[in-house]
């Protein structure tokens, strides 16, 4: 039992929270964002700049709308710097209102480890903006045959609507993710990664959109996740980056960019952060002999199926959705040789 006078375990979690939400509440916004069919939504988001950009995780279709801050009491209308459906992120910038911005430093290039307690702050429903608690509990690139397009925190607290798109605040004050999904049948949410906020930032102030990269290739697991599963191609695409390089279809992938691939959701990373204009190696197993290439990344066509970088397991599955030629991008797969101003 704790002695009469200490502070307790509880008190102690109570007070740095509050301390947390205290000193970064200025900094986080309501969102409403009116839609071209009259109908509007509210989420949550935060200030990322002293110049009043800031991010945010609508849950609706975007087209036409209108995004609306709730900053230092007045309702601005926010300036659309760009909206990424892939990621779900949108990025915003509200031009009037007392300069300089309360923001918010986000913490990419560091690994998150399971367990590492934050806090969360947004608004639910019209109430004031309040804080919550949880663990990282886990690290998910799929859910339900749902894949993300790159991994996920799975944060043990259930939010309320309209706290979509706040922050997780680690115990430095650094933004570690951002609130994107609430699961009704479940008491978690999901959270996008800091690292990967950035890239979506940085593609959509300096080019209006995220380019993603794409060699054209196609994955898939052979055997169990937990047991000695491998990682192989399963398809390669055509007038694509890797179109007469002499990977081959069944090729085990042991690493992409130099980092290693054990499971799919490794797939998804390595493509999510590579850059297009960039120069990849790619080794793989063929039978049971190492081998290695290097591709330059291209652009990801916009009309490439959703969710073609990984391909089911199963193969009635994988010949019934994959039998016919897929739509690829008529525009050349040469890229430029810039690169985006990575600091990850």
């Amino acid at each position: 039992m704790p002695l009469i006078g200490a502070e307790s375990l509880f008190d102690t979690i109570g007070r740095e929270v509050n301390k947390i939400f205290e000193e970064n509440k200025n900094a986080v916004v309501r969102v409403r964002i009116e839609h071209r069919n009259g109908g509007e939504s509210f989420c949550s988001g935060f200030f990322i700049s002293s110049e009043g950009v800031l991010v945010t995780a609508p849950d609706s279709q975007l087209t036409d709308s209108l995004f609306y801050v709730d900053y230092n009491a007045q309702w601005h209308l926010a300036k659309v710097i760009g909206i990424d459906e892939r990621s779900g992120v949108a990025v915003l910038q509200v031009e009037e209102g007392p300069k300089p911005f309360p923001f918010l430093k986000l913490a990419y290039g560091q690994e998150i480890p399971t367990g590492t307690p934050v806090v969360g702050i947004g608004y639910p429903y019209n109430l004031p903006a309040c804080p919550s608690f949880g663990l990282v509990v886990g690290k998910d690139c799929e859910y339900l045959n749902h894949f993300f397009p790159t991994t996920h925190y799975r944060i043990n607290t259930k939010v309320n609507p309209g706290q979509i798109g706040g922050p997780l605040i680690n115990s430095k004050g650094l933004v570690v993710g951002m609130i994107t999904m609430s699961l009704k049948e479940e008491e978690w949410s999901y959270a996008l990664p800091s690292k990967a906020i950035r890239k979506v930032v940085d593609d959509t102030i300096r080019y209006g959109k995220v380019r993603y990269g794409w060699v054209g290739v196609a994955v898939t697991k052979i055997g169990r996740e937990e047991t000695s599963g491998k990682v192989v191609v399963a398809r390669l695409f055509p007038n694509t980056p890797v179109s007469g390089s002499g990977l081959r279809e069944g090729d085990i992938v042991v690493s992409i960019n130099g980092k290693k691939i054990t499971s799919l959701s490794d797939v998804m990373d390595a493509s999510f952060f590579v850059s297009v204009g960039q120069k990849i190696p790619v080794k793989v197993l063929r039978d049971g002999k190492p081998i290695q290439f290097e591709f330059l990344v291209g652009e990801r066509p916009i009309d490439t199926p959703s969710g073609s970088t990984i391909l089911p397991n199963n193969p009635d599955e994988l010949k019934k959705n994959w039998s016919q030629s897929l739509p690829v991008s008529t525009s050349p797969m040469t890229a430029p040789v810039e690169k985006t101003n990575n600091t990850h």
